[in-house]
């Protein structure tokens, strides 16, 4: 069975990428437009990874990759779920921010290629 990856991003751009990126290599990839989208689909799939990013409109009180980082977080099923976040924010503080929060892995989008992404998932995964 695929191991399933969920990529939230509200630039569809990326949503795209990543799956242009990630099904090739035999992922099932799920996408969401918004943390709240995320959450649903994070609640029906049950993804292996997710793939999120920080700055992202609010919507149904989640405002943020943030407030969904910490929503996983605080259900039991999802605490281990391991969360790559993936934002223009790059700066040293930003990815500090992103790994104290809980985020296995913080890749500022401006370093990341499809090879690195697709290693830092392998690695993660364990395969």
């Amino acid at each position: 069975m695929p191991k399933r990856i969920l990529c939230i991003d509200d630039d569809p751009f990326y949503k795209d990428l990543f799956r242009a990126i990630l099904e090739p290599r035999g992922y099932e990839v799920f996408t969401a437009l918004n943390p709240a989208e995320g959450w649903s689909i994070a609640s029906e799939h049950k993804p292996d990874l997710i793939t999120l990013d920080v700055m992202m409109p609010e919507k149904e009180g989640m405002f943020d990759g943030y407030g969904l980082l910490k929503r996983l977080q605080e259900e039991p099923g999802y605490k281990d779920v391991p969360v790559i976040m993936i934002s223009a924010l790059g700066d040293p503080e930003d990815i500090q921010h992103g790994l104290k929060a809980g985020a296995r892995m913080y890749l500022p989008k401006q370093d990341m290629t499809p090879n690195r992404l697709v290693e830092e998932i392998k690695k993660i995964l364990g395969q």
